[in-house]
């Protein structure tokens, strides 16, 4: 019987015809059954390594993979119900531009950034602001209930408070100023070289205080005060306007050069004085208002009171509806009123204009058609930069709450967008 008819079935080696008696063929059948055993073992031997092969391959990733990045923990979240939608992994965050270390994927975060906050009184540097105008009270007493009162009033907040102080007052009311910027507004003081507590019947009479005499000024024997005022607000720093010794052409205040035993020329040179050492304290921070009263020829002319462009940020003017008129007979219009001041005003500096007094009376019953009119025409000025509402009960009713009319008039006016500078 040939090999090839060898056949294998159920492991066993089998002949096709049983046993023969030819030696050679069982030889032959002997030797071919031990050579194809080999061949079966050493193909089991194959194998058996190359699974152990596979085994310890399988074994070293585990190994290596374990070792580069920890197993995650088991989960503890309930697994979703058949109908849940499957939650979607999002990418990687690892920055591939980090190595690992072991300890799992690296992710980077930027510092966190600080960022300076915003100074709350920067805008008082905006102040005069191009195309609009401010808004600014005086009141009794200046207090905040005062100043709240009167926007509420006006339904819309001032920019300017404005305060007086005089130089009977031993020292700088610095903290007054700082109060009104905390609360908001930019601080103006009426800076009067007099002891306002002086009672008398007769402006004449209470104008004449030597102490506070022009020459005094000019001498220096006010430097002390003056030097404590500039030097405190040039250490406050922020924008404070000042509008020292104003009506300078009426009779009624001791530093006008018809009183007092001044002499012309003597209010220019005080002025300067003042504003001088200001400058030598660095009070650069001051705004200067120079702020005559409505000219008349029975006052002094105003030309030779002016110091100069060099001593002068603002120019103020005043008006009163029912202050010195009646407007049961006559009511002004803006350029009959200021009209005539703005145009000697105009001889001298072109320097922006405030309104540093405004009022009006309810006499006449034109309040409130006034006080619309004059609003508006400052505002389309372009040399008009803003207006001081005198909210004060005193001669008169000058407040805007004196009647609903006047109120609800002054609110409609300065609602609009040309009134008020923004924060």
């Amino acid at each position: 019987m040939a090999a090839a008819d060898l056949l294998i079935e159920g492991g066993d080696w089998l002949t096709e015809a049983g046993d023969s008696a030819d030696g050679r063929l069982m030889l032959s059948h002997d030797l071919g059954r031990s050579t194809l055993a080999f061949i079966v073992v050493f193909c089991l031997g194959v194998v058996t390594l190359a699974s152990a092969s596979r085994t310890d391959s399988s074994a070293a990733a585990q190994t290596s993979a374990s070792t580069l990045v920890p197993r995650p923990a088991a989960s503890t979240t309930a697994p979703a119900p058949p109908d849940a939608t499957p939650e979607v992994a999002g990418p990687p965050t690892t920055n591939i531009l980090v190595p690992t270390t072991g300890q799992g994927p690296t992710t980077t975060q930027s510092p966190p950034t600080t960022q300076a906050p915003a100074d709350p009184y920067a805008w008082l540097e905006s102040i005069p602001a191009p195309g609009q105008t401010f808004i600014g009270v005086t009141t009794e007493t200046g207090s905040r209930a005062e100043i709240e009162a009167f926007a509420a009033a006006a339904e819309k907040a001032p920019d300017v408070v404005m305060i007086s102080r005089d130089w009977a007052e031993a020292s700088p009311d610095i903290a007054t100023i700082e109060q009104i910027t905390s609360w908001g507004y930019m601080p103006l003081i009426a800076w009067e070289p007099w002891n306002h507590r002086v009672e008398s019947t007769f402006d004449r009479r209470r104008g004449e205080q030597p102490e506070f005499k022009l020459s005094t000024i000019i001498d220096g024997e006010h430097d002390d005060l003056i030097d404590a005022w500039a030097t405190e607000l040039a250490a406050w720093g922020r924008p404070v306007a000042i509008r020292f010794a104003h009506e300078m052409n009426g009779f009624w205040y001791p530093w006008s050069e018809s009183v007092n035993g001044n002499a012309t020329g003597e209010f220019v040179a005080a002025w300067r004085h003042v504003h001088t050492r200001f400058a030598q304290a660095g009070a650069d921070n001051v705004i200067w208002i120079w702020s005559p009263n409505p000219t008349d020829p029975s006052l002094t002319p105003i030309g030779g009171l002016y110091p100069g462009d060099d001593y002068v940020d603002w120019v103020g003017v005043v008006g009163y509806l029912g202050n010195g008129i009646d407007p049961r007979v006559y009511v002004p219009t803006f350029d009959q009123l200021f009209g005539p001041t703005i145009d000697e005003v105009r001889e001298l500096t072109d320097k922006p204009l405030v309104l540093t007094e405004l009022g009006a009376t309810e006499q006449g019953g034109k309040k409130a058609l006034w006080l619309t009119h004059v609003l508006e025409t400052a505002a389309q000025r372009d040399d008009i930069v803003g207006f001081i509402w005198f909210e004060v009960d005193k001669e008169t009713d000058w407040r805007i709450v004196s009647s609903p009319e006047a109120r609800s008039a002054f609110a409609e006016v300065v609602a609009r967008p040309e009134f008020g500078i923004s924060r």
